[in-house]
């Protein structure tokens, strides 16, 4: 009977691990993409005194979270085009803090940023 008891708390663990580990970001998506190549390619990726690197491949870890949550929300919005990089550098720069790695890791982040070609608006011409 106990035997028993303990297969089904083990297999009820596992089976919890294994969804909690799937309900993140899918791999494939190209935000959670492009947050791993600057993790990756930015190193040493700190702002003010917070490195987001280690925190985007940690979950949070090496950040501030009030910090990281900024960030990522500052970076959805310049990855998606909401923002332009001198708004991402001054607001975050005014949120984090400054600091002797910020111009650095600002110019990788905006060198890794996809490469849009948006076209004008259709009728912008002159007839």
């Amino acid at each position: 009977m106990f035997r028993l008891a303990s297969f089904l708390v083990v297999s009820a663990w596992t089976l919890l691990a294994l969804v909690a580990c799937s309900t993140g970001p899918s791999r494939d998506d190209p935000y959670n993409a492009f947050l791993q190549t600057i993790a990756s390619d930015c190193k040493p990726l700190i702002i003010g005194d917070d490195n987001m690197g280690q925190a985007i491949v940690f979950n949070g870890v090496g950040s501030t979270q009030e910090h990281y949550n900024s960030f990522l929300g500052q970076t959805s919005a310049l990855y998606h085009g909401s923002i332009k990089p001198d708004i991402y550098r001054a607001s975050l720069t005014s949120f984090v803090g400054s600091g002797s790695y910020n111009a650095r890791s600002f110019d990788c982040i905006v060198a890794h940023l996809p490469v849009t070609g948006v076209a004008a608006p259709s009728g912008s011409g002159t007839k």
